[in-house]
């Protein structure tokens, strides 16, 4: 497992966005701009059971999750990993995610939801850590 620097812990914090990777059942990919957590070892994100990443990530959970700094485009850093899915807690995560990227307020429809914690098998940094 590769570990995360406190520089990209930091990214994650903070209010950045990530771009999601999935494999669709014929192999091709399948990206979302995603918003995104940590728990100082994964990568988290937050979606719908019945979204294409939940549905994907059920049946092949290798991801990779591209992390960028919301006010410098080309310093970020790229997790390739394993996504684990968790649906006990995840409506009141979506919420925590919410209030974080939406000035405080809830998030508008918190049903069928999944956190996705993500594993890091491979980082790829650009002058994030440097």
């Amino acid at each position: 497992m590769a570990e995360l620097t406190d520089a990209q812990l930091t990214l994650l914090r903070d209010r950045n966005f990530g771009v999601v990777a999935t494999l669709k059942s014929d192999g091709s990919p399948q990206t979302s701009v995603v918003w995104i957590d940590t728990d100082g070892e994964h990568v988290i994100f937050n979606t719908r059971n019945d979204r294409a990443k939940g549905r994907h990530l059920r049946r092949d959970p290798r991801v990779s999750v591209t992390i960028f700094d919301a006010e410098r485009a080309y310093r970020y850093f790229e997790v390739e990993g394993v996504a684990e899915l968790e649906v006990e807690g995840a409506n009141e995560h979506i919420h925590e995610l919410s209030r974080k990227y939406n000035d405080g307020k809830d998030f508008h429809t918190p049903e069928n939801r999944v956190i996705v914690k993500v594993t890091p098998r491979r980082i790829f940094d650009y002058q994030v850590s440097s």
